[in-house]
């Protein structure tokens, strides 16, 4: 796995959809016909242990290659065939079945690349336990019965902020992937106006996204309703509301780049879309607005499937257009910009 695609670069930028059906998949077995136990001598043996070391290999094959036949938001948009990508997989899948679990997982991550997105990801164990090690356990639905849960903990995210000029609070916030970000959102906002804040900047700059249920507590520090919808080929659109109880009712904007992806997006356009902030920035945001669900195999492996897009209600999705800002800006001065347009001082 390249640099871009490491897991914690890689979790940073999941937005995980928080309703689905559990996906269970069912795979036979079999032996031999006409075999007896008394028929097989020393090679038969070899044979046969090489027979299911081949059919275990492709079920992993078939198990992934359905999941995402049945779960991608649009395969038509694939820049390849997937029943060829799929092809493919099994035949190696079969060729390298002898040299262990590992070789079929290089293959998976392969198969599963091939989407060309910014989101689908196949993580091995070893990965899984990276992710885990970064981020603590990850909700995921489980495949054969078997799910993922989320650890407590007490972190408040990845959240600061700081007064400009006495009256506005700027609140960084650098991604949506860790739990507690939306608290500390809440908290930075409570603060600050105890400090004497009258409007405030939520600063996504190269955020790369994360948690959809991140980003809808967060929007819901300051707005209530429905702000998105997740539109998928296997389901009518999803609504989403913002989350909780807004903690302000004082003027808001957003300062975005170029480099803000998927749930920060979503965060940014939501509460634009529904007239709550006003965007500021320099240009559209990336574009890269796949809603991620996260499968738990048995194996212990992942798999990460972009099964929709993030649209606001009654508008077009974001995604290859970006959330555009209302006022075009840039620089570190940016906050005296809002702060003149917020509280017109």
């Amino acid at each position: 796995m390249n640099a871009a695609r490491r897991p914690a670069t890689f979790v940073r930028r999941v937005a995980a959809a928080s309703a689905a059906a559990l996906v269970a998949l069912a795979v036979g077995s079999g032996g031999l016909a006409g075999a007896g136990p008394n028929d097989a001598g020393p090679n038969d043996a070899g044979a046969g242990d090489a027979d299911a070391e081949r059919a275990a290999a492709v079920a992993r094959v078939e198990r992934i290659g359905t999941l995402v036949e049945e779960r991608y938001w649009d395969l038509s948009v694939v820049p390849v065939s997937w029943d060829e990508v799929r092809a493919r997989a099994r035949a190696e899948a079969e060729a390298r079945a002898h040299a262990g679990p590992e070789a079929i997982d290089a293959i998976l991550v392969e198969m599963v690349d091939a989407l060309a997105d910014d989101h689908s990801r196949y993580l091995p164990p070893s990965e899984v336990d990276e992710v885990r090690d970064a981020f603590g356990d990850l909700p995921c639905i489980g495949v054969f019965g078997q799910a993922a849960t989320p650890e407590p903990g007490g972190a408040h995210g990845p959240v600061s902020w700081r007064l400009v000029a006495g009256d506005l609070s700027v609140i960084r916030v650098e991604d949506l992937a860790r739990a507690g970000t939306a608290d500390g959102v809440r908290r930075a906002v409570e603060a600050a106006e105890r400090a004497g804040a009258e409007a405030h900047l939520l600063d996504l700059r190269g955020n790369p996204g994360g948690r959809l249920v991140e980003m809808m507590a967060t929007a819901g520090v300051f707005e209530r309703g429905f702000l998105w919808r997740v539109v998928t080929r296997w389901s009518l659109p999803l609504p989403y509301p913002a989350l909780g109880t807004p903690a302000t009712d004082r003027p808001l904007a957003v300062w975005i780049d170029g480099n803000v992806h998927s749930a920060a997006e979503g965060l940014a356009g939501g509460l634009q879309a529904s007239g709550r902030a006003t965007v500021f920035g320099p240009g559209p945001s990336a574009g890269n607005v796949e809603a991620v669900l996260p499968f738990c195999l048995r194996d212990g492996s992942q798999l990460w499937i972009a099964t929709g897009v993030l649209a606001p209600i009654g508008a077009p999705t974001w995604l290859g257009e970006g959330v555009r800002p209302d006022a075009v800006a840039s620089g570190e001065d940016l906050p005296r910009v809002v702060r003149s347009a917020l509280l017109g001082r």
